[in-house]
This record gives C-alpha cells, structure tokens and sequence, in this order.
C-alpha cells in the first residue's frame, strides 16, 4: 500500500471574512530600503517536536484507549515515516486538543518550524530574490489547531524582532528607516494575516498582506473532514493519513472550525445554478433528528453539526469569529494594501449530497445510503468565490479592500515552483506574481484577457470556469485512473489512504462509500473500478464547459462480487463535451480475468438535465390493509426534470427480511407490524425516498 507523495503541499484552508478599518482605503506608504517579508503557511504546514520523553494515553475515537511513549527530540508533526505507514495512524493522536478548544492533550509538544517540503520552493524563491533568512525573510510557525486570534500577540513578536533586524539591531523603533514588514500568507495563514492587520495599531506595522489561496469565506472541504474525515491527500499536505483519523484529531480544534463555511458564504454559494451550489444536501435524515431537510441553510448545516454531537464549543467560537467580520463592509484593512491571488480551473468540492439510493445484493436489491459529492470551480481545495470574497461572474463582490488576482492553478501549486519529473523547471506563475507585488511593479502580470489559454499567467480575471469530467463512483470500489501516458492516481484495493498522484490536472479526492476524481488534462483515461465487498456501483461521469455543466453519463446499479472490477475509457474532456454516445462500462463482476458483459449507460443528459439536482416528487399512500391479509400498496411520483429512471420498492416485516413489491400489487402477509419503503430515482440519479409504517392484524 503507497501513501501519497510528501512532496506536494501544506494547505489546508482558512476562513476570514470582512474588516474594515478606520483609515479607509488609503494605501500605506512603504519605507525606504526593503522591508522584511514574513511568510505565514497554512494549517498543517507548522511542526511540532518532543520537548522531553512523554507517555499518552488518550481515546483514540474508536471506543478505545491509544497509548504511546514518545521521546524527546521527537518530530511528532510532520512525521512522514509514521504517515507512510498503513493503519490507524493513532500516532498523530498526540496532536489533539481538549474539549474547551484550546488545550493540547499533549503540552509537551512545541512548535518547531515550518514544514519545509511543502513551502521549501517559497522560500528558495525570495531568498533567490536576494532576501535572506533571519535578516528580511522570516518565518512564522503558529499553532493552527488554535483559534486563529491567538497568534496576534506572537506575530506582533516576530514583527519587532524582524524590524529590530533589518534596522541594523537598532531596538528603538523611534530612529528606525524601515517602520513596517510585507505579510505573506498561504491558505490559512493569509486569515492570520488578516487577524493581525485588524488592529490600527497592529497595521500600521504592515505595509503589504498579500494572500494565496486562503479561503476568506470557508471551504466544503473542511465540513467533509468534520464530518467524515479526510486524507490530507494531494492538494493537502499530501500524506495520505487514515481519514478516520483525520476526522478524530480534528474535532477539537478552534481553528479548524474556523475553516467551515461562514454565513457569507451561502450568499454567494445560494444553489441558484450548478457552480453556486450550497455546501449540503440531506434527502435522508443524517442527523436522526426525524426529517430529511434537503438543501440546507448556515443555520441549518450549524444544527445538523450539533445534531451530530461535534463540538459546540469550537463552533460557537467559529461563529463568534466569522459574525463579527463578515458583516463588515467599509473596504481596506487599517491602511494595508491587500493583493489576494485566488486560483481557479480544477474541480473543488462544493456540495455534498446524502440520498437513499439502491443497492444489488445477493438477493436483489435493497435501499441503502448514498453520498455523491459535486464540484464548483475553485483551486481543488478552496472555492472561488470564498477566496475572491464574492462572485466576481454577477459582480457581487465584498468591499475588502483587497486587490484580486486570478491564476489557473491548484491550491498547493500556488506555492510551488514549476517541475518536470520532480526537478523544478521555472518558478511559476504564483510566486512569479508575488515577486512582483513584493517589488510594488506589475511588469510580468499580464491584465489583458487572452485569447487562448495560458495557464502560467495571473491575470485580473479568469480566462475561463472549471472544464473537464467529474468521475463520482458511488459504492465499495476502489477507484484508480490512469492516462494515456502510464500515470497514475487513485486509491488501491484495501487502501486507506490515496496513491502518489503523477497525473497533471487531476485530482482525487474519498468519502465513505464513494470515491471522486476530477479530470482536466487533454488526455485519455483508463478507469478502474475494483470492488472491496460483494455490491453495486453507480458511476455518474459529468463535464463542465467554461463553468458549465453540458452533459451526463449516467451508469446504475452495476452488480460486483467482492473481487470484481470494472474499467472505463474516457476521452478528453474537450471530446467528451461533443459526444453522442458513450463508451461502455466494461464488466469483470467476478474477478476472473473474463469481462462478462458490456454496460451502456443508463441515461446520457444534456445540459439542462444535467444541471439536475431535485430528487423526484414521491407520495406514498397509506397501505390498504384487507380483513384477510391482503394488502395493497401505491405511490405516484413524477419528475420535470431529468424523468424518472426507476422506482424500488420492499416490505419490512423488522426482521431483516425485506420482500420486494411492485406499484399496485396486493401482497398477502401474517399478522404483524410492517414498514413499506420507497425510493424513486430520476436519470440524473437523485433519490428520493419515503417510509410508511402499517400494521397487519
């Protein structure tokens, strides 16, 4: 089993909102000389060593007990030996806090820098731009497990220190020629930044916030690893970690809730078409709460949360936190110029769908849960519109302040210089434009609209919306692609944790029971489905034009023995956006190295249907039950949309025994209590489903 390479980066993402300052929009004057540049990384990309040898004993979030000794010197956080190796990854239970939010479990952790795989091409970039480390390039760990309010104290710190340094060591500020530092933030530490300069006094320390990727309204990404955890995969810090345990460490942690998406983030993410979808749908009842409340509100993604016993204390203080500067509104932040790169092309989560679905079974076909997950354009980690503070496509965008910039490229990329087979080639469009900002010129940001695309530009809007193929396969498969050019991505059979990713403008991404993979590149795909139990798969394949979703291919209920498989053969995006037809699901279902049949899709959608996503109107009558033990069983339902695909139907006598029935059939069955199940499912797959209870006498 291979975990996910090391070398790709930190980020996980980071909320902040609006504040507004009492200095308006006047810009601060920079000094004379340069100004020391502080870098802030993202949640994950700080570290953590042994201060001395301790022993935890701690819950693991299994019902259990974790116990370790770990020894002085010990690199806790990154370990990559310990993050390599398959399991439960219970090691980085050291890493937890206590329920108030604040509190480690293991104090005798201390920061200990900056995780260097994921931000060594930032900092070999300035220092190739003649800074120097400890002198004018500083960086800032910080605890991002904490509210991210705490580190304005110990960033005011390092500000002096690097002041007092680049002034000669001249500790009185009152004859310093260089009075204010440039702040670098990637992701989450861009939300550091911002805290910081909230404060006149503070600010007018800083002359420059520049931001990358960070996710100023919240991310899906982060209420996915809540709720159901996460690998830290490719376009996080690229470990591979267990995702239960992910979901475990984190649920503690104050700023990691600060990453959920912010009341401000439904304005624009309103589900008004499919690339501004809210962040969940339940069409079955998640919480236990006894509804089903479909698309969810804030306030109603906050209940279900709570509902589902996480933290309420780390979730009022995300709370607290994103209310008191989302709802400002006044531009600028204290006098600093803000520059904020937002990447953009891949596909990124933007909604989460749990739904009733079907399943084939060894005695046929029973109702069971479902998770699909859609993606928004975004840079594979963070939305769009979260990082741009807006929608920039209707023109509604927050009076930051800031100055936005566009680049096509993924979130970890956005620090990282240009590679080809692992050896840097160029240092990139991202850092390219920092290096820019930092000299205060704009000569290689190219702010006209080309006509074709280039990717390697930063410009002031995007050249285009996400394009390419969303891949969900929805039951107990592994999924793993491969392109034309033999490289690979995905997960293996067995696996907890994700391949190394070699395949450009891919991305993979997990949830229990589903795997999903975003396709960009102008490449043939081999896709392989292999089974890890004895089931079914829904496979859904959806391409996204210029931000728009123009057709699906839609393969149901596809029967698999516990060692079958599945391949796919998909043609570039580009390609498949003209189709007529669709290629074949080919189908080992027994493993046997014989492909038994060839599936033709269950439904193939154009635009309109495509964009799909309201499960089909279901009522189900009451059951006529007969003196003699007859029963009669109907429902009506209807579909405007994409249309009705099919309809399942089972009598639950509470045994565990289901008895299929059809619309309109009379049923003979003994006295007893009964529950009739029904589930309707249109061609776009959405479900919806329905319970009656009844009783025979």
């Amino acid at each position: 089993m291979r975990k996910a390479s090391t070398v790709v980066l930190v980020s996980l993402l980071s909320l902040v909102t609006i504040l507004a300052g009492s200095f308006g929009n006047q810009p601060a004057q920079a000094a004379t000389g340069r100004e020391p540049v502080i870098v802030i990384p993202g949640i994950g990309g700080s570290t953590f060593t042994a201060t001395n040898r301790f022993t935890l004993s701690v819950d693991n979030g299994r019902g259990g007990t974790f116990t370790r000794t770990y020894n002085e010197g010990e690199n806790v956080w990154v370990n990559i030996f310990q993050a390599a190796l398959p399991g439960s990854d219970d090691y980085f239970d050291a890493m937890k806090l206590t329920a108030d939010g604040d509190t480690p479990v293991a104090p005798q952790l201390e920061l200990d820098g900056v995780f260097g795989l994921a931000y060594n091409d930032l900092v070999d970039y300035l220092e190739d731009e003649g800074y120097e480390q400890n002198v004018d390039l500083w960086l800032f760990p910080y605890d991002w497990r904490r509210d991210i309010r705490t580190t304005n104290s110990q960033l005011d710190t390092l500000v002096t220190e690097a002041l007092t340094a680049v002034n000669g060591g001249n500790p009185d500020p009152a004859s310093w020629s260089i009075t204010r530092v440039d702040i670098v933030g990637h992701s989450m530490g861009g939300m550091v930044g911002r805290s910081y300069v909230s404060d006149p006094a503070r600010a007018s320390r800083v002359d420059q916030l520049l931001t990358l990727g960070s996710p100023q309204l919240g991310t899906t990404k982060f209420l996915k690893t809540l709720v159901y955890g996460d690998n830290f995969g490719p376009t996080f810090l690229g470990l591979g970690l267990n995702p239960d345990e992910v979901k475990d460490v984190v649920q503690n942690m104050s700023g990691a809730a600060q990453l959920l998406p912010s009341r401000e983030y439904y304005t624009y993410y309103d589900n008004s078409d499919e690339q501004r979808l809210r962040p969940y749908i339940e069409d079955r009842d998640v919480d236990g709460d006894g509804v089903a409340r479909g698309v969810l509100s804030y306030d109603e993604v906050d209940q279900l949360l709570r509902n589902l016993d996480k933290n309420s204390i780390v979730l009022d203080k995300a709370e607290t936190y994103h209310d008191a500067l989302d709802t400002q509104r006044n531009g600028g932040v204290n006098g600093v110029r803000w520059d904020a790169l937002v990447g953009y092309g891949f596909g990124t989560q933007g909604q989460i769908i749990e739904f009733t679905g079907t399943c084939f079974v060894w005695f046929g076909v029973q109702a069971c849960d479902k998770r699909d997950e859609l993606p928004v354009d975004g840079d594979g980690t963070v939305t769009r519109f979260s990082a741009a503070m807006g929608d920039p496509d209707r023109g509604n965008l927050i009076d930051s302040g800031a100055e936005r910039w566009y680049v096509e490229r993924e979130h970890g990329a956005l620090v990282q210089k240009d590679r080809f087979l692992g050896i840097p080639t160029d240092e990139g469009a991202a850092l390219r434009w920092l290096g820019d900002r930092l000299r205060d010129s704009s000569t290689s940001v190219d702010v006209r609209i080309p006509k074709t695309r280039n990717p390697d530009l930063v410009t002031r809007q995007p050249l285009r919306q996400l394009t390419g193929m969303w891949v969900s396969a929805l039951g107990p498969v592994a999924l793993t692609v491969e392109d034309q050019d033999g490289n690979t991505m995905g997960r293996e059979a067995g696996s907890d944790s994700a391949m190394e990713d070699t395949i450009a403008e891919a991305l993979y991404e997990r949830s229990p029971g589903s795997e999903f993979a975003f396709l960009k590149g102008n490449n043939t795909y081999q896709l392989k489905l292999i089974s890890e139990q004895q089931g079914s798969v829904d496979v859904k394949v959806r391409v996204y034009d210029n931000g728009r979703l123009t057709q699906t291919a839609v393969y149901m209920g596809v029967p698999l023995d516990a060692d079958g498989n599945a391949n796919l053969t998909l043609q570039p995006a580009s390609t498949a956006a003209t189709l007529n037809s669709w290629p074949m699901l080919v189908v080992d279902a027994d493993g046997d190295g014989v492909q038994e049949t060839d599936v033709q899709p269950d439904a193939i959608l154009d635009a309109e249907e495509s964009a799909d996503i309201t499960a089909p109107e279901l009522l189900v009558e009451q059951p006529d039950v007969q003196q003699d033990g007859e029963v009669a069983v109907q429902w009506r339902t209807n579909d405007d949309n994409a249309g009705m695909l099919n309809e399942h139907a089972f009598i639950d006598d509470g045994t565990g025994i289901v008895q299929p029935v059809v619309n309109g059939e009379m049923v003979d069955l003994p006295s007893g209590d009964y529950t009739l199940q029904v589930i309707a499912q249109d061609q776009a797959g959405n479900a919806q489903s329905y319970e009656v209870d009844f009783q025979v006498p």
